[in-house]
């Protein structure tokens, strides 16, 4: 009999709090990498489109006057900025198109960086959250140099479960990887902790995950669904004290929904693993 929900978010919380600093730590550390990608990409997009708006005719300064009153909530702003976009909807077709596409294809390899470094963080960030939820006792330097030996071998098993649930078909993708996903839950675990190969961890747990498909997937879901509210009801929380202080403890708390997810999804995991359905 494997535990009840109730049960797993209870002893993830625990242990979430026993790994408290580490967590922070780690929070802090890859939600301000995380942040700094992410502020990198805004200000591109922002200098991108503001060269555009210049090369129609219209002034980068003003632009970003409107943006910053419209930010504060000032109604003429919004009135004045609609009007721009009425001025640049009568602009020639052709010119306009033109100014969009070259700002794509500018921005395009920058975004494309961009976004493999902050998958990086994020794949970084959840090999150290899965060890601290292994080992809630470890320390945040202990974690952190484990860390880059699990890099690889977590890649690859993404790669492999990606292959594996044909997720990169359209439409069917999707549903054969919600179908077969959660049979690799346990498939991280037998690499971090049994230190087993890619492909034997990932047969490992198709083969221990039979029969759990409805606990794994509605309990991930559940979860999945307290910690986005929590973390919507921070956010919330955090935009009265501005935009700039809400960015940049934004991606922080998204590490801290990150770890807490991770210890429940390795809870989870242990309980399926300790309680495995005979024929």
């Amino acid at each position: 009999m494997t535990a009840p929900l109730g049960q797993l978010l209870s002893d993830s919380w625990s242990s979430f709090r026993r790994a408290l600093m580490p967590i922070v730590v780690g929070a802090v550390v890859f939600g301000l990498l995380l942040g700094i990608g992410q502020s990198f990409i805004g200000q591109r997009v922002t200098q991108k489109a503001g060269s555009v708006f210049e090369g129609l005719g219209f002034d980068q300064q003003q632009m970003q006057d409107l943006q910053q009153r419209i930010q504060a909530g000032d109604q003429a702003a919004m009135n004045e900025f609609a009007q721009k976009m009425e001025q640049l909807g009568g602009a020639q077709g052709e010119a306009v198109s033109g100014a969009v596409l070259s700002m794509y294809k500018g921005l395009l390899p920058v975004i494309g960086a961009s976004m493999l470094i902050m998958w990086l963080i994020s794949l970084i960030a959840s090999a150290y959250f899965l060890l601290i939820g292994l080992n809630d006792k470890l320390t945040f330097q202990s974690a952190l140099a484990r860390t880059p030996g699990l890099i690889i071998p977590l890649f690859l098993l993404s790669l492999w479960v990606l292959i594996r649930s044909f997720f990169w078909i359209p439409a069917l993708g999707i549903i054969l990887a919600i179908i077969l996903g959660p049979r690799f839950i346990l498939a991280p675990v037998f690499i971090v902790r049994d230190h087993k190969g890619v492909l034997e961890s990932a047969s490992m747990s198709y083969a221990n995950t039979s029969g759990f498909w409805g606990k794994i997937f509605g309990n991930v879901f559940v979860a999945a669904i307290v910690i986005l509210v929590a973390q919507m009801v921070l956010g919330f929380v955090l935009g009265f004290f501005g935009m700039r202080i809400s960015g940049i403890l934004m991606p922080m708390v998204q590490m801290l929904a990150t770890a807490f997810l991770t210890i429940f999804v390795v809870k989870l995991a242990v309980t399926i693993q300790q309680n495995p359905i005979r024929a």
